[in-house]
């Protein structure tokens, strides 16, 4: 599975920059993992920016997590 970042913005739209980032699936990019919906004209930035200082919903970031396999192998025991 494939996510992206969606940007949510403000009241005054994307011309006041970015509230919070909220990832999507690729398949279901209207939709956050969160549940709430995404713009159709909402900025995107590739998953691997999660995580890199972005302020990102962290309900999202957590379903994320339990998505995607970081790190596969870099534990002793896996």
């Amino acid at each position: 599975m494939t996510h992206q970042l969606r940007a949510e913005y403000g009241p005054q739209g994307a011309t006041g920059g970015v509230k919070v980032w909220h990832v999507v699936r690729d398949a279901d990019p209207a939709v956050a993992l969160c549940g709430r919906s995404m713009a159709d004209d909402a900025e995107t930035r590739p998953e691997q920016e999660w995580g890199t200082g972005l302020r990102c919903c962290q309900q999202c970031g957590s379903l994320y997590m339990h998505e995607v396999p970081h790190m596969q192998g870099s534990h002793p025991y896996s």
